[in-house]
């Protein structure tokens, strides 16, 4: 698995994501909210975005285990970006958290 910057629609990627926050039953559980996760997914969009600034950003329908652990559907503050995923199917990150990985 090697770090790219030539990521190509439908490649298959892991991405180091932070998981939206959820409240935690113990005050020792806290620190383990801004923890990262791998998550598995396939581009399904590269560039600007409305909701940010820079054109490096990354949208990538989430597959497997991973499904259900983004922060939307491909739709951020109204404007559709990809298509093919439920709530939580998707995630937008910038490049350099984005490996591509071998399709399985």
């Amino acid at each position: 698995m090697s770090r790219s910057n030539n990521l190509k629609l439908d490649d298959p990627v892991t991405l180091e994501y932070k998981l939206p926050p959820t409240l935690p039953s113990s005050k020792s559980s806290i620190s383990s909210i801004s923890s990262p996760t791998i998550l598995q997914g396939v581009v399904t969009f590269l560039g600007p975005v409305s909701f940010a600034d820079g054109d490096d950003w990354v949208g990538v329908r989430l597959t497997g285990d991973s499904v259900g652990h983004g922060k939307n559907d491909g739709t951020v503050y109204g404007v559709r970006y990809f298509e093919g995923c439920g709530a939580n199917g998707g995630a937008f990150v910038r490049k350099g958290v984005v490996r591509a990985r071998t399709a399985n």
